[in-house]
């Protein structure tokens, strides 16, 4: 009897790692929504992005990390952070304020794979394939017609919906300005130059605009701890792993798996309903993403020892 294979690592954490990230990153649409119900955006933002970085620096002391030295990657990284940490995501805590559910920001945030993996042709070179645009479609129309059944459900305002595109669309700038121009940033010290180039103008509109007010309770200190520490420390830095190890369009399609996430987590904790639809809407979604997901042969995300990848941050 030959011997039993064993499973090889890099396969594992492959196929893993993206669904982890999902997983992490639709539960901050949650966790944002009950943090919110307690202070205002600019100043729940402002917490959110300063709440993380002892703790990034701490780890940045402890593995040596390396800084970025030359004044064009800084830039770099402080322009991407400054369109997902600061635009999108406070824009998506002012879209709660308006009256929009999680379901639906969640759901309209999930259009961006389609949105990145085009602009990833246009603009980086990525190779087009039909079956490429036919999973995106397919993602893309199983979105829209959820976001479009839950808006009917719950009378979503037009400002909220607008605005919640304007998250969109900077989102995925900032995701293909990444790729383009600073792909391999240092994970820790690059994370720490985001949160604080988003956190200084989100820090100004706070003293411009909003009272300061902080109710302190369980659930905020709940929601800032785990935004903090799981959703900064943790899923972002699996997704720029994702983007290190394969194109754009195979980790942007991951985030089609997360409307269901996102839809069931806002039914647990919100009592957010879906239509009788929703099945097959879905069903739609999760087709475009084996589509996708399966248009070329995926690149093995790279395994390291504890010293190789301590070696690689420095």
């Amino acid at each position: 009897m030959p011997p039993r294979q064993r499973p090889n690592p890099a396969v594992i954490a492959n196929q893993v790692l993206p669904l982890l990230f999902v997983i992490l990153y639709s539960s901050g649409y949650v966790a944002s929504k009950i943090g919110i119900a307690y202070t205002d955006p600019f100043t729940f933002q402002t917490l959110r992005l300063a709440a993380p970085v002892p703790l990034f620096l701490s780890i940045i002391f402890l593995i040596k990390a390396e800084w970025h030295n030359k004044p064009i990657e800084v830039f770099h990284v402080c322009v991407t952070g400054i369109l997902i940490h600061g635009f999108c995501f406070t824009g998506m805590l002012i879209a709660y304020e308006w009256g929009m559910d999680v379901g639906t920001v969640g759901l309209i945030m999930a259009l961006h794979p389609a949105l990145a993996s085009v602009g990833a042709i246009a603009f980086l070179g990525e190779r087009f394939s039909f079956k490429l645009i036919l999973g995106l479609l397919l993602g893309t129309i199983g979105v829209l017609l959820v976001v479009n059944q839950k808006a009917n459900l719950d009378n979503n305002t037009y400002s909220g919906v607008l605005l919640t595109v304007l998250c969109l669309f900077s989102m995925v700038a900032g995701v293909l300005y990444q790729k383009r121009f600073i792909a391999h940033m240092n994970l820790m010290t690059g994370s720490l130059i985001q949160h604080l180039s988003a956190l200084i103008p989100v820090f100004g509109l706070m003293l411009a605009f909003e009272p300061m007010v902080i109710n302190w309770s369980v659930p905020l200190l709940g929601s800032l701890l785990w935004l903090s520490v799981v959703l900064s420390l943790g899923s972002w830095v699996l997704f720029y792993i994702l983007i290190r190890s394969g194109d754009i369009s195979r980790s942007q399609s991951y985030f089609f798996l997360g409307p269901p996430i996102t839809v069931l987590l806002a039914w647990i904790f919100f009592d957010e309903g879906f239509g009788s639809y929703f099945m097959f809407n879905l069903s739609l979604i999760v087709v475009g993403i084996l589509i996708v997901t399966r248009h070329k042969a995926p690149k093995v995300i790279e395994t390291q020892t504890p010293e190789e990848s301590m070696a690689r941050s420095r």
